[in-house]
């Protein structure tokens, strides 16, 4: 029960602005923090699908509507997540060696390849969250992609994967998640995507290549992440999590 508690405090403090307290890190903690990532984001996706759709009902222009929500989910993650993202961008494109990556990706400056990659994914996600926002259940497909992208962290923090050198939350969390419970998180993110479609009047066979295609997504930017960097840290978490989400919302506004 005492490490239940340590991994769902470290899941609010590391997922959201939401105070924690003090919590105890440890394997049992590590797979307690994965499996329930989701649930330690559940206010934040349901503000979330408020503001779409709040956004609908006062007719809000498509565009304004997604980037209050792309704000929303910034300021309520102090704005890790993509952060992580430009910093993992600069990395993949500036390195010849692991080395030289990771002296990059450390930096506190955004390259080129970062403000890119921040300006493509979450322009993308405007533009989608804004699109879903005029379905009649457009809202709903918003807050469970934000639920559901939190489970890229189980990908990362997978057995096999090693912590990048000179990383605390990557020592902490790399490795920690048994193979089961990591391919589990994916599957459940799959049966996420395909439930979530049929009660949004979707095919259910689209909402499983949907989650799928998130899964996988994510899967690839990790593996190239052990490749360049020798391993993963909490950008490369933060940066999983903002791929899967935007996969996520381009698959439902398709």
């Amino acid at each position: 029960m005492a490490a239940f508690g340590d991994g769902w405090r470290w899941a609010v403090g590391t997922l959201t602005v939401l105070p924690s307290g003090r919590f105890e890190t440890g394997p049992t903690a590590a797979r307690v923090m994965v499996a329930v990532a989701p649930l330690a984001v559940l206010p934040l996706a349901l503000i979330a699908a408020i503001i779409t759709q709040a956004g609908n009902l006062w007719g809000s222009p498509d565009l304004l509507t997604g980037l209050l929500v792309i704000g929303w989910l910034a300021l309520a993650t102090r704005a890790m997540h993509v952060d992580g993202l430009a910093d993992v961008a600069d990395g993949f494109g500036a390195g010849w060696s692991p080395e030289r990556a990771r002296e990059v990706l450390k930096r506190g400056d955004i390259g080129p390849m970062g403000i890119i990659a921040l300006i493509v994914l979450l322009g993308l996600q405007a533009v989608a969250i804004g699109a879903l926002a005029e379905q009649p259940h457009g809202w709903a497909l918003v807050g469970g992609s934000v639920l559901l992208s939190r489970w890229a962290i189980a990908i990362c923090c997978r057995a096999g994967i090693p912590a990048m050198p000179g990383s605390q939350l990557g020592r902490a969390l790399a490795g920690q998640v048994p193979g089961w419970l990591a391919w589990s998180c994916a599957a459940a993110t799959v049966a996420g995507a395909t439930l979530l479609a049929w009660w949004a009047g979707l095919s259910p066979w689209r909402g499983a290549q949907v989650g799928l295609t998130a899964v996988l997504v994510a899967n690839w930017l990790v593996t190239r992440a052990r490749r360049v960097f020798g391993g993963i840290n909490g950008d490369v978490m933060g940066a999983a999590i903002e791929v899967s989400l935007t996969m996520l919302l381009i698959g439902w506004a398709l």
